[in-house]
C-alpha cells in the first residue's frame, strides 16, 4: 500500500496539484477583475458629456447671477453649437434675458470701466432682437417665468416691450391650467400692453369656444385698460352672457363711463346668483360713493368672498353701523380671507370718533376664540396705534379697566406660548 501511495506521488505531487488550482483560481480573478474593468472604462466614456456652452451660460444666468459672462456662453451657443431653428430657440431666449437683467441691474453700466460702450451695445442688441422674436422664443421664456428664476422683471419687460405681438402666446398660456402660477404675471404684462393688445383682447372675448373663466377674466382686464374703444365689443357680449359674466361687462362698462350700470351693479349685492353678488361686491371699491348702508348688509352674505370684498370697502369708507359684524367676522368667521378683511377694516374704524369701543370688544372676545392663530390675529390688530390709545384712554376703575383685563387674561388664562409672546409685547406698548 505504502507503494502504491509512492507511486501517486511520482506522478500527481501534492504541491504541484494545489499549485496548479492556485494558478487557474488567480487566472479567473484577474480575468474577471479585467472584464469588469473594461466594463467600467466603457460605461464610463458612454456618460461622460462635455459641458456646453449653453448649460454653462444658463447657470450662469439664471443661479449664478454673473450675466455678463453668460452673455459671452450663450452667444457662443447660438452661433456654434445651435444647428437648426429649433435649437437655436432657448439660447436666443436666454441671451435677449441676459441682455435686458444686464441692463436692468446695472451690470452692464459697470463693466464699462473695462468695456466702453457695453451698455449702448447691450440696449441695441437688446432691441434687435425684441424685434424678431418669435412665438417659439416667447413661450420658452414664459417656462422659464414659471421656473422663478432672478431675471423675472427683466423677462416680464422683454414681453410688455414686445407689445402686441405678445398678446396671442400670453393669452394661450393664461387658458393653459399648468401655467396657472403665472396667471397674475400674464393679466398684469396684458394691462401694461393696454391698448396696443386690446384687439386680441375682444376678439378672445367674443368667440365662443373662450372658456367662462377667462371671459371674466378678459372682461376684467378690459374694464382696467379703460379704453373706450372697447365699450362695443362690451355690448356685443352682453346678451346671452351668464349672470356673473353680465355683472363683470356691466362693471366694465361702468368703469369706462357708462354711469347707467351703477344702479344695476348695485342690486347685484343681493342676486340670488353668488357669481352676480361676488362680482358686484368687489366692483364697490370702483364706485363713486358706494351705498354704505348695502355694503354693511354684505359682510353677512353666505359667501366668504362677498364678505371680503364688503370689508376691504368699508376699510375705504367707515362707518358706525359696520362695527359690530366686523367684530364678528374677525372673531369669528370660517374664512381667513374675510377675517383679514375685517380686521383691517376694524383699525381704520378704530380712529374714528364713532370706534372708541372697539379695542374694549376686542378684549372681551379673546377668552372666546378657540384657535391660537385667530387670537394672534385679534392681538395683532390691539397692537396698532389707534387701539392702544383706546386701550390708555379707556376709564381705569374697579369696575372697568381693559388694560388690566389683558393682564390677568395673559397671565392667567392664555396657555399658547405664541399668543403670550404678542400680548408680552402689547402690554409692553402699553406701559410705555
Amino acid at each position: 500500500m505504502q507503494e502504491i501511495y509512492a507511486l501517486r506521488r511520482t506522478f500527481y505531487p501534492i504541491n504541484s496539484l494545489n499549485e496548479r488550482g492556485e494558478k487557474e483560481l488567480d487566472m479567473k480573478k484577474f480575468s474577471t477583475l479585467l472584464i469588469f474593468l473594461i466594463l467600467a472604462v466603457g460605461v464610463g466614456c458612454e456618460q461622460e458629456q462635455p459641458i456646453t456652452q449653453l448649460e454653462v451660460g444658463r447657470n450662469k444666468l439664471l443661479n449664478a447671477g454673473l450675466t455678463i459672462e453668460a452673455v459671452n456662453h450663450l452667444k457662443r451657443a447660438e452661433v456654434e453649437e445651435a444647428e437648426t431653428a429649433a435649437e437655436k430657440v432657448e439660447p436666443r431666449a436666454l441671451l435677449l434675458i441676459a441682455y435686458s437683467h444686464a441692463i436692468a441691474t446695472g451690470d452692464a453700466k459697470t463693466q464699462e470701466v473695462e468695456i466702453p460702450g457695453l451698455e449702448a451695445q447691450y440696449k441695441q442688441a437688446r432691441s434687435e432682437r425684441i424685434a424678431t422674436l418669435s412665438s417659439t422664443e416667447i413661450k420658452k421664456m414664459l417656462q422659464l417665468l414659471a421656473e422663478r428664476h432672478r431675471t423675472q422683471d427683466a423677462t416680464i419687460q422683454i414681453l410688455v416691450d414686445k407689445g402686441a405681438d405678445a398678446v396671442p402666446v400670453l393669452l394661450e398660456y393664461l387658458g393653459l391650467r399648468r401655467y396657472m402660477v403665472l396667471r397674475p404675471e400674464l393679466i398684469e404684462m396684458l394691462y401694461q400692453i393696454g391698448s396696443d393688445g386690446l384687439d386680441h383682447l375682444t376678439a378672445a372675448l367674443k368667440n365662443a369656444e373662450t372658456s367662462l373663466e377667462m371671459k371674466m377674466i378678459l372682461t376684467q382686464l378690459i374694464g382696467r385698460i379703460n379704453d373706450p374703444s372697447a365699450i362695443p365689443a362690451l355690448e356685443a357680449v352682453q346678451s346671452g352672457s351668464t349672470p356673473g359674466l353680465k355683472m363683470e361687462v356691466n362693471i366694465a362698462l361702468y368703469n369706462l363711463g357708462k354711469q347707467e350700470y351703477r344702479t344695476e351693479i348695485i342690486n347685484g349685492l343681493s342676486d340670488n346668483d353668488v357669481a352676480v353678488r361676488r362680482a358686484a361686491a368687489q366692483a364697490m371699491l370702483k364706485l363713486d360713493n358706494p351705498p354704505v348702508d348695502e355694503v354693511v348688509n354684505a359682510l353677512s352674505d353666505t359667501d366668504a368672498q362677498v364678505r371680503m370684498y364688503a370689508g376691504q370697502t368699508l376699510e375705504q369708507y367707515p362707518t358706525e353701523k359696520a362695527i359690530d359684524r366686523l367684530i364678528e367676522i374677525l372673531v369669528a368667521d370660517t374664512n381667513e380671507s374675510a377675517r383679514e378683511a375685517a380686521g383691517k377694516a376694524l383699525i381704520v374704524h378704530a380712529s374714528q370718533d364713532f370706534g372708541q369701543e372697539i379695542a374694549r370688544q376686542l378684549i372681551q372676545a379673546l377668552p372666546t376664540v378657540s384657535d391660537p392663530k385667530e387670537r394672534i390675529r385679534i392681538v395683532l390688530v390691539l397692537k396698532k396705534d389707534a387701539l392702544i390709545k383706546q386701550i390708555k384712554n379707556a376709564p381705569k376703575t374697579y369696575d372697568s379697566n381693559i388694560e388690566l383685563d389683558l393682564y390677568l387674561y395673559s397671565a392667567n388664562e392664555e396657555k399658547n406660548d405664541m399668543v403670550k409672546e404678542e400680548l408680552s409685547m402689547l402690554l409692553n406698548s402699553l406701559g410705555r
